[in-house]
């Protein structure tokens, strides 16, 4: 019988608290659990330091709750963010700048280790965001059969930076099969939510929208929906959008509908 794996992830994304540290996945779904009903645990999940400076960021405990040993993986890790707005660790990747004074470790049931998080090196434009990846899996996965459960859980570094540049930028209107978005650029360095308004004009009338809170991630693309079920032909969108209570962005713009 060939093995599986069945990793049970808890995602902290740009904004998120640190509720649902722990989850664990089984056949058929995964269920998130608290830290007292087992599984793996971080502390702080959140890293979070205005000003970035260069040393040590922050200890995290990492506490195997588990009813058996894991082998334990520390990663930091930058984001991928769809143009959704939805972010999720490069897996491919490891964050520049910062390391974990340990990375791989095992933990027996019930044990705790404290690893401690630090920047190497200032990022470019003074601010940094990313995710701290923790995975346990069965020490003895390599000789188990059938479906194999793990862990992971994805914290979230946010180091802020000392001048916050807000500044975003808007590429040209896609339109598609009746629906339309504007694609949004964060050029600023910093993670402030965007929101705002929308009101689209065509020839069946004004349909107005609410921009949705979305985090842009400094140098990252999000799609701000202008609508669906347009009909066919000229239309003219008007955006206005806010960072920090200001406007940051207002444009009036025509586009065609296919």
């Amino acid at each position: 019988m060939k093995r599986s794996m069945a990793l049970g992830a808890a995602v902290l994304a740009l904004g998120a608290g640190a509720a649902g540290l722990v989850q664990k996945a089984a056949a058929g779904g995964a269920a998130a659990t608290r830290q007292t009903q087992g599984g793996l645990s971080v502390s702080p999940a959140v890293i979070e330091v205005q000003n970035a400076h260069t040393g040590a960021l922050a200890t995290m405990t990492i506490a195997n709750r588990s009813t058996g040993p894991l082998t334990v993986t520390v990663t930091p890790r930058p984001w991928l963010q769809a143009v959704t707005g939805k972010v999720s660790p490069n897996r491919g990747k490891t964050l520049p700048g910062v390391t974990v004074s340990e990375s791989s470790f095992t933990l027996v049931p019930g044990a705790e280790k404290q690893v401690v998080a630090n920047l190497n090196a200032l990022p470019a434009g003074g601010a940094l965001y990313g995710a701290m990846e923790i995975v346990g899996l069965p020490t003895d996965v390599a000789k188990r059969k059938g479906l194999v459960l793990g862990y992971r859980v994805v914290g979230a570094i946010r180091l802020s930076p000392e001048l916050p540049k807000l500044s975003i930028t808007a590429k040209s209107i896609k339109a598609s099969k009746g629906t339309a978005v504007l694609p949004v650029k964060n050029a600023g360095n910093t993670v402030d939510a965007v929101t705002g308004s929308v009101s689209v004009k065509t020839a069946a009338g004004t349909k107005n929208l609410t921009v949705q809170a979305v985090k842009i991630l400094p140098g990252g693309t999000v799609n701000i929906p202008l609508g669906t079920k347009l009909i066919k032909g000229t239309a003219t969108a008007k955006v206005t959008l806010n960072q920090r209570g200001k406007r940051a962005l207002s444009l009036t713009k025509k586009f065609t509908v296919k």
